[in-house]
């Protein structure tokens, strides 16, 4: 079947360069124009260049439509999709043209801090650019996530600034240089729907520019991860924090990591559990929801034991397992005390893994690392380093990162992969990503805990 499809798909890659050839192309004075890549789906991209140096030319080539329109069959007509803006398929992220030459780094003000009405800053803001990656589909308006309250949305992306405004007191002029921004040949990026991309973090400020400086002639997405999840935490998350939390705990009901293989029956898979998923429980409800030892999430052994556990019944009203209702509880207080950046990397984690446990394990060793180097700096240089090589070789005994999470998101897979091989194209892209995305949410963590 593979050799077949391989074929198969060779004679329409061929077919398609022979119709191609067929087609009569323009003149060479409107080649390097049919080229060019639009650098943003909206118009405010447009208006922004007109006032700076332009990067890119338009796209205009009506004697190539004609010509491509008389080679299409007069019997049928494509449909047209009117919610699809002017050129939207010419103007999708993934493929692009690189547009701008220079990626740097600018201090930006924090979100919602609408006090700090500088020259500098407006000039930031005549100067912007919006973001290239599209707010719908596809270049489409289908976008409905709106800011509707504006004071919950500053709070859950600068926590800081709402303890500010309890305590009365003023933000400090180091607290607004901690905030940064991306920028395209000098001008600050913008998220797609139009909010400006401040960042809590220089260290996270400048993973972005290093994802955006890393691509070359064409933009690829999937190796802008961290340029992801800040936009989401933006425009998504810190919009609507209910609807993401409610969906990081769907993962605690049906988690990954309660569901292990019967060791009477597959002794090498349950092996491999237990190595990896080892004081997973153990670590979550005592160490971060503070649950006693007799507490513990359920776990089922076996397929039928985990169909019979996982079923509605009297007892568990809802799908899932019947973890003790403290447990959920603290759960969810857990969850509901993180801002905007730490609840988007958990539900990444989440996301990726299927699994609560592996998410928060991860979210939480990010943190706590962040304040346990924080801590051996300052122990280090009042008592000379021995206290805080002892915290950090602790730490470092029981961290679970990045590539831990991958490795706990995919037990299952990897033995089968052992068992019965490795799918070229398949199994190596999906261990990739997922090593990539359970990085990046540990990195935004990590940095902005630190911050």
């Amino acid at each position: 079947k593979a050799r077949r499809s391989s074929i198969m798909l060779n004679t329409i890659v061929t077919s398609v360069r022979v119709a191609r050839t067929k087609v009569p192309l323009p003149s060479s004075t409107s080649l390097p124009i049919i080229s060019a890549a639009l650098p943003s789906p909206t118009s405010a991209l447009a208006a922004s260049a007109s006032s700076g140096p332009s990067h890119h030319l338009s796209c205009d080539a009506p004697a190539a439509s004609q010509r491509t329109r008389r080679c299409m069959s007069t019997s049928s007509s494509p449909k047209v999709n009117t919610n699809v803006t002017p050129a939207a398929a010419d103007r999708r992220l993934a493929g692009r043209r690189r547009f701008y030459k220079h990626v740097g780094i600018a201090p930006a003000s924090p979100p919602g801090d609408d006090g700090n009405e500088t020259p500098s800053a407006g000039r930031a803001a005549a100067s912007s650019v919006d973001s290239p990656i599209s707010a719908g589909v596809d270049g489409t308006r289908s976008v409905t996530t709106s800011i509707s309250d504006a004071a919950r949305w500053s709070s859950l992306l600068n926590p800081a600034r709402q303890q500010q405004h309890t305590s009365s007191s003023s933000s400090s002029p180091r607290d607004e240089e901690e905030w940064h921004t991306v920028t395209l040949d000098g001008r600050a990026m913008r998220t797609p729907l139009g909010l400006p991309l401040s960042l809590p973090s220089l260290h996270l400020a400048l993973a972005v520019a290093s994802e955006w400086d890393a691509q070359r002639t064409y933009l690829q997405p999937a190796q802008m991860p961290l340029m992801t999840l800040c936009c989401t935490a933006i425009d998504q998350v810190a919009s609507d924090p209910t609807a993401h939390r409610t969906d990081v705990m769907r993962y605690l009901r049906n988690d990954t990591s309660c569901y292990w293989a019967c060791p009477a029956e597959d002794r090498s898979l349950y092996r491999r559990q237990s190595k990896v998923w080892e004081g997973l429980h153990d670590t979550l409800s005592n160490g971060l929801l503070g649950l006693p030892e007799e507490v513990r999430p359920a776990q089922a052994h076996g397929g039928s034991e985990a169909l019979l556990l996982s079923r509605r019944s009297e007892g568990n009203r809802q799908s899932g397992l019947p973890h003790p209702s403290v447990l959920v509880t603290k759960a969810e207080l857990w969850v509901e005390t993180l801002d905007a950046w730490t609840l988007t990397a958990l539900y990444s984690a989440c996301a990726e893994s299927k699994s609560f446990f592996i998410g928060a394990a991860l979210v939480h060793d990010a943190i706590k690392g962040s304040t346990s180097s924080t801590t051996s700096s300052t122990l280090a240089a009042a008592d000379g380093g021995e206290a805080a090589t002892d915290e950090n070789r602790a730490y470092q005994e029981m961290v679970r990162d990045g590539k831990w999470a991958a490795e706990a998101a995919r037990v299952e897979e990897e033995f089968n992969i052992e068992c019965w091989g490795l799918v070229e194209g398949g199994h190596d892209y999906d261990r990739l990503n997922c090593s990539i995305q359970m990085h990046a949410a540990a990195f935004l963590a990590r940095t902005v805990a630190s911050a």
